[in-house]
């Protein structure tokens, strides 16, 4: 179960194609096509959550396989709106997904009230059947319009925080195992969107998330760092080359932590000035920072020193 989670972007796309084969449901599947093509959904700001996810049975496999665990510095207002910042990206970013959507598990059931969102690439929702199940899961796209619809009130009547994994396709490549190198120093947009919407901003970093796959070398020159760049020079995302277990990719098995930091205390304005989204990146790097360096003994102490590559 935890081996069909982990795969299934490609298994969604190698079944969309299968299906195809059949001329009796091609009308049917080219409908579909169609339907997702003009389906606003993932970038409107709401899209097509399902609170039945929760209680579907792979949740209690996945709780049994990895045994996550969520810790809180401090408690969190459900009347106020967060934008969460999650670290590392890893291979396919695992607790980010079980922490954001309504898996029972995650920082939505610890305190009821808030709506947390996650954002995914856009391409995401070009993938037949995963594009659904990424919606049912609560996740929209992580265009800068529909971010700004997450956090508007005024699209709907949510209240609604986000939670972004920032360092993106470019950080997914250094996730090797045990290492802490983040690309976050050049990411601002989160910034400026917590400032916009009067935010507050919160560090979560994922402790053994690089563990759960491993990467195949990829230093520059070798021939899988060119395969993933030209991937991601093309499409904006790229596909990592990994082995996990077993050639069915079963992920190994580590204890997975994730630790939301302390607050950031945000000033809205609606046009933030380059020195106030310095300001508070520098306030969010020195706090992630400070979380890594307290907990790393605790959940990693095998763990390198975070670094900041870019």
């Amino acid at each position: 179960m935890v081996t069909l989670w982990a795969t299934s972007p490609l298994l969604s796309l190698l079944l969309f194609v299968f299906l195809f084969r059949f001329a009796s449901i091609r009308p049917f599947l080219v409908a579909y096509l169609v339907f997702c093509f003009f389906d606003p959904r993932p970038y409107d700001g709401v899209g097509r959550r399902y609170s039945f996810i929760q209680k579907l049975p792979i949740w209690d496999h996945i709780n049994a396989y990895f045994q996550p665990k969520l810790v809180f510095e401090e408690p969190l207002d459900p009347a106020e709106k967060y934008v969460f910042g999650s670290h590392p990206h890893g291979v396919i970013s695992y607790m980010s997904q079980l922490i954001a959507g309504p898996t029972g598990m995650g920082i939505e059931s610890h305190f009821p009230g808030l709506v947390v969102r996650g954002v995914t690439m856009p391409a995401s929702f070009n993938i037949p059947f995963f594009r659904d199940y990424a919606l049912a899961m609560g996740c929209l796209s992580c265009d800068r319009n529909s971010i700004r619809r997450i956090l508007s009130d005024r699209h709907h009547n949510l209240h609604q925080s986000l939670l972004v994994v920032v360092g993106g396709a470019e950080e997914s490549m250094l996730a090797h195992d045990g290492s802490a190198d983040l690309v976050l120093l050049k990411r601002r947009g989160f910034v400026r969107e917590a400032i916009r919407a009067g935010c507050n901003l919160v560090p979560i970093y994922n402790f053994n998330e690089n563990s759960i796959y491993k990467l195949v070398p990829n230093e520059p020159g070798t021939f899988a760092h060119r395969f993933e760049m030209a991937i991601k020079e093309v499409c904006g995302f790229t596909i990592l080359l990994f082995h996990g277990q077993n050639i069915f990719f079963t992920p190994y098995r580590t204890q997975l932590t994730s630790v939301v930091g302390r607050t950031i205390r945000v000033n809205r304005n609606y046009d933030p000035t380059p020195e106030e989204i310095e300001h508070y990146h520098s306030l969010y790097v020195n706090e992630l920072t400070r979380l890594y360096n307290k907990y790393k003994p605790r959940y990693a102490p095998n763990a390198a020193d975070i670094r900041f590559v870019a």
